[in-house]
């Protein structure tokens, strides 16, 4: 075991980053551990802490090139220390290792049918190697209801597998933006069928994430279906305009942090966000009521009472769905916690669940020719040498913000090289639309 203390480059912290590399007998090679300590660690030799088990830990605290992302954990938690909102913690990430990165976190299925499923060695590796290390060599409270486990995408949907089948293990799991369905099969990513989850839940997405939005609402219901009691037992948050990667998760963090390892504090307001124009026989609109609390923790509110000034133009069904039956426009009142609020809502005599999709994308003629671009999950193909077009069947509230790549890892610059702000694609009707690509990162 090599171990490396390290200070950040970016912002003077008060706790203190390590690196471990841990020879791993379930992988017969060594894994490397991104730890952070807590600012009292160094001095107070009596205290034990909570600790946060936390996936790609290369991506935790700094980016691993200058323009890579960083969730920068260590910066979100001494914020909420220095206002007295949570307690120390430690955090171990546990760095992906580019051998089994495609593989590790799939125990029963994966997004895409060729990635091997060895996501139960991984939790062997966790549970018989990692976190038995951490207890011995580290100060921790090692009970269930001081261990959590955070993880976004891929990670999330292994996070919780691995704690459904060791709730005794893990007492917490947090779910950004989680993997749900494989992309080629639609099959859940979960064992089946699903049991109520023995341990507190985070789960959040952002509803500019494109086609992870909904199936992660979808397993939300599912979860709740199970037994699971919203605001108490499991805590979602669908965030506007927010987008699926590192940038976004980070700022999420504060939530599941919270709620896990402080106080998350008292409702101050609540805000009706998402679509407000429905249609009569269209499939149902889901509100997203957001209750913001007075240390700045924000989530779904599943629990409200909604009130119709015209109730014949609109019905409301479990799960903040309104029904529209006739057209018109009326208010629509929200209550819950001792909150209050409204919203006009526009119902219309018809509005089709899906809408018509067509991408052209103009690149470089240094492209490489291969067969497809992607932008975000929506593909792309090479017509001639420097155009790619896409026709796609999406549902009308769909929403993506996103930047076209070419190959893994390799994603569009602007003309001077920088990073290319997100293009956001939110068709409410038929639509027809055309880029131009001026720079690649990697060519």
């Amino acid at each position: 075991m090599n171990r490396d203390c390290q200070q950040n480059s970016q912002q003077k912290i008060r706790g203190r980053l390590e690196k471990i590399e841990l020879h791993s007998t379930v992988f017969g090679f060594i894994r490397k551990l991104y730890l952070y300590l807590p600012p009292s660690y160094k001095n107070n030799s009596q205290q034990r802490y909570p600790v946060l088990y936390m996936h790609y830990g290369q991506h935790l605290f700094e980016p691993k090139k200058p323009d890579s992302e960083s969730w920068r954990v260590h910066e979100t938690i001494e914020q909420l220390l220095d206002a007295n909102l949570i307690d120390e913690i430690i955090v171990v990430g546990i760095g992906a290792a580019p051998a089994t990165v495609a593989s590790d976190y799939w125990h029963y299925a994966a997004l895409y049918q060729e990635q091997p499923l060895t996501g139960h060695l991984y939790e062997r590796f966790i549970v018989q190697e990692v976190k038995p290390f951490i207890d011995e060599n580290f100060r921790t409270l090692s009970d269930r209801s001081d261990t959590a486990m955070i993880g976004a995408c891929a990670s999330a949907t292994v996070s919780y597998n691995i704690a459904e089948r060791h709730p005794h293990i893990f007492g917490k799991v947090g779910m950004l933006s989680p993997a749900v369905r494989s992309f080629d099969t639609n099959t859940w990513l979960y064992s089946w069928p699903m049991h109520k989850p023995q341990f507190q839940l985070w789960i959040d997405v952002g509803d500019a994430e494109g086609i992870s939005t909904h199936p992660v609402r979808e397993w939300v219901d599912t979860v709740i279906e199970q037994g699971c009691v919203p605001n108490t037992d499991l805590f979602y948050y669908l965030e506007p305009d927010a987008a699926h990667n590192e940038t976004y998760w980070g700022k999420r963090l504060k939530n599941p942090l919270l709620l896990f390892f402080g106080n998350k504090g008292q409702p101050i307001s609540v805000k009706l966000q998402g679509e407000d124009i429905l249609g009569v026989g269209s499939k149902p609109l889901i509100v997203n009521p957001i209750v913001e609390y007075d240390t700045g923790f924000q989530c779904t509110d599943f629990t409200g009472n909604y009130q119709i000034e015209q109730p014949q133009m609109i019905a409301v069904e479990p799960g903040n769905r309104l029904i529209g039956l006739s057209p018109g426009v009326t208010k629509v009142s929200f209550s819950d916690q001792g909150l209050e609020t409204s919203r006009r809502y526009k119902v219309v005599s018809s509005l089709p669940d899906q809408v018509q999709v067509r991408l052209r994308a103009h690149v470089l003629g240094s492209t490489p020719e291969v067969e497809q671009i992607y932008f975000g999950r929506l593909s792309l193909q090479r017509v001639s040498a420097t155009i790619y077009e896409g026709k796609y069947t999406l549902p009308r509230d769909f929403t993506l913000a996103d930047v076209f790549s070419c190959g893994m890892g390799n994603f569009e610059r602007q003309k001077d090289g920088s990073p290319m702000p997100l293009r956001l694609l939110q068709p409410r009707e038929d639509t027809e639309l055309e880029y131009k690509i001026e720079r690649w990162s990697k060519f």
